[in-house]
């Protein structure tokens, strides 16, 4: 395509895409030093105004090869006078395939242009470009893009260790794909863990310093005895990546995880966390929790346990989950564990037999609760 000749100009109205222009260079170089651009993308660091207009002047080869069809984004709140909000493009990777990919000056974040922005550029590219396929990918923990990905139908295909390239390492990577036959709506529920408090126990997203103590709980002895054969972080390296991809499982509408901390100091108490909530087919959810050292026999899981509950059964239309069930397992020889289940009204439901296995090599029988939401 010749360029900017042949480059189409896509509006919604109020958000525009247009090829780039020599106007568009100070506002690339904005968004090029902006620490949160810097982060999640593979720009040079550091960055200058003659990276910015090598780039600019290199996005003509790049329509002209068919290697990149970039556009740049027009909006309210982007710079200067021709309003750079950002730049988004497709590279094409032959067979219908392209391959997303964006980026934001901050002045036009948390408005909404970016996601209106990619709803353009995949209208083309299905339609004019005559794409079957569209691949998204970022790094690791960039919730950000993927919420715009996901707001425009991507389904989550899974995450990559040590594929992304970005200045001389190797990061790990989520990947999404939509088709030219999908539905653009989003393909799960975004759920978010909400701050709940009673007392002096609240319930709050996990934070980065969790971790020592958060450590120190997987790590004590009486935890290793009942959940020593359960996966879960049992050092900081495992702590930080678990805190980075805390929120992936409630953005696909499957898990929600909360920490357990003082509502006086927030020092972190606990986890909690309710699983298996399944896409947009939902009705109820399983438990599982464990407690550090210090908060036993303090009531702390019991109050926490009935929080979360709270939030389960009420209803969606008020922001909680609206769940007819709530169900947990625990070892038949973990009295503690039943304690806790039967103090919040939990009935025992039955036995599976020898299918719970213990560091120690044994293997236990696991009782099984459920508690009903009486209201649904």
């Amino acid at each position: 395509m010749r360029f900017p000749d042949d480059v189409p100009t896509l509006s919604t109205g109020v958000v525009r895409l247009r090829a780039h222009t020599t106007d568009d260079i100070e506002g690339v170089y904005e968004q090029c030093v902006d620490p949160v651009s810097q982060r999640w993308t593979t720009l040079p660091v550091p960055y200058t105004r003659e990276d910015a207009a090598d780039f600019v002047a290199r996005r003509a080869a790049a329509w002209e090869e068919d290697r990149d069809w970039g556009f740049a984004i027009e909006a309210d709140g982007g710079a200067g006078a021709s309003r750079f909000g950002g730049t988004i493009s497709i590279g094409p990777k032959g067979s219908g395939i392209g391959e997303l990919a964006f980026g934001a000056h901050p002045g036009v974040r948390g408005k909404g242009v970016m996601s209106a922005a990619v709803k353009l550029i995949l209208d083309w590219g299905f339609g004019r470009m005559g794409l079957h396929t569209v691949t998204w990918a970022a790094n690791a923990g960039n919730y950000p893009s993927w919420r715009v990905a996901w707001r425009n139908g991507f389904t989550y295909e899974g995450s990559s260790r040590a594929t992304l390239p970005q200045r001389g390492e190797a990061l790990d990577a989520w990947h999404g794909t939509l088709l030219a036959s999908d539905s653009r709506e989003p393909k799960t529920r975004w759920l978010r863990p909400p701050r709940l408090t009673a007392g002096r126990v609240v319930l709050r997203d996990v934070a980065v310093t969790d971790e020592r103590r958060y450590v120190e709980a997987t790590t004590d002895s009486e935890a290793l005895r009942w959940l020593g054969a359960i996966p879960m972080p049992r050092t900081p390296a495992e702590f930080r990546l678990m805190y980075r991809d805390r929120l992936l499982s409630a953005s696909l509408g499957s898990a929600l995880r909360w920490s357990i901390a003082d509502a006086e100091d927030d020092t972190y108490l606990g986890t909690l966390n309710l699983f298996g909530l399944g896409g947009l087919d939902y009705n109820s959810g399983e438990v599982g929790y464990h407690v550090h050292p210090d908060a036993r026999g303090r009531g702390v899981m019991t109050t926490a346990l009935r929080l979360l509950i709270g939030h389960a059964f009420a209803a969606e239309s008020d922001g909680s989950l609206g769940l007819q069930r709530v169900s947990l397992g625990a070892a038949a020889t973990n009295p503690a564990s039943q304690q806790v289940a039967r103090a919040c009204g939990f009935t025992e439901t039955g036995r599976d037999r020898r299918c719970y296995n213990l560091p120690d090599g044994s293997v236990v029988d696991l009782l099984r609760f459920d508690l009903l939401n009486d209201a649904a």
